[in-house]
């Protein structure tokens, strides 16, 4: 899954909404690609016999005015929206919190991306109201990150496990910027079980079908 910073964040170079389009179209022919040689039998050596897919996401960002830096209208063609918050830090509890509701109540919001966004040592946790957090991810059928990197490791155990008593549920991702950095899975790994979650609680242990059936807005699954 490929979820790249949206535009507002240009100190990681986000997207412009052209640029969007012209990452959608390489997708598309890689996507079609991959197709062609599955049908054909040319899966390489050890693939999953499922298939590969890439699929389209975005890491967007929640502006410090509390809207959301691409419209509703782009955000509806990704197969996934992960939102985050990296700038106004600072702003106080209550606007902050705005801004949270304003991703969460968002209908094509599927994931909110390392809540807390701490780095460990250098940079302190947002100052939320995290039960009134939990309990919209909750209603809203929003899934929390546990971001794996190590730079990160957010949520931290304590709140998984609040979170997941007040109903959440979650995604574990490496946070790569890198290839390397995929590595970082397995510290998101080792930091959902210490915060109790099973397979059943990480909706990226599911099969692809079933993992994009609830990005739809699909339950059951």
């Amino acid at each position: 899954m490929l979820t790249d910073h949206s535009r507002s964040l240009t100190i990681a170079r986000g997207l412009t909404i052209e640029r969007v389009e012209r990452q959608r179209e390489i997708i598309a022919e890689l996507n079609e690609r991959f197709a062609r040689e599955e049908a054909a039998g040319e899966l390489p050596e050890g693939a999953h016999p499922g298939g590969f897919r890439l699929l389209h996401g975005c890491e967007m960002e929640i502006r410090v005015d509390g809207q959301l830096d691409y419209p509703d209208e782009l955000l509806a063609r990704y197969d996934v929206v992960v939102a985050s918050l990296h700038v106004g830090r600072k702003q106080p509890r209550a606007q902050l919190m705005a801004r949270y509701r304003a991703a969460l109540q968002n209908p094509n919001v599927d994931i909110i991306a390392h809540p807390s966004g701490r780095k460990i040592g250098t940079r302190d946790d947002l100052d939320l109201d995290w039960d009134a957090l939990y309990e919209q991810a909750a209603e809203t059928h929003t899934l929390l990150e546990v971001n794996g990197s190590d730079e990160r490791l957010d949520l931290a155990d304590g709140r998984i496990r609040r979170a997941h008593a007040m109903g959440c549920r979650f995604v574990i991702d490496s946070d790569a910027h890198y290839r390397h950095e995929y590595d970082n899975l397995a510290w998101g790994v080792g930091i959902a079980r210490r915060g109790w979650l099973e397979a059943g609680d990480v909706l990226n242990t599911r099969p692809r079908e079933a993992f994009l059936a609830w990005m739809r807005g699909d339950r059951s699954v």
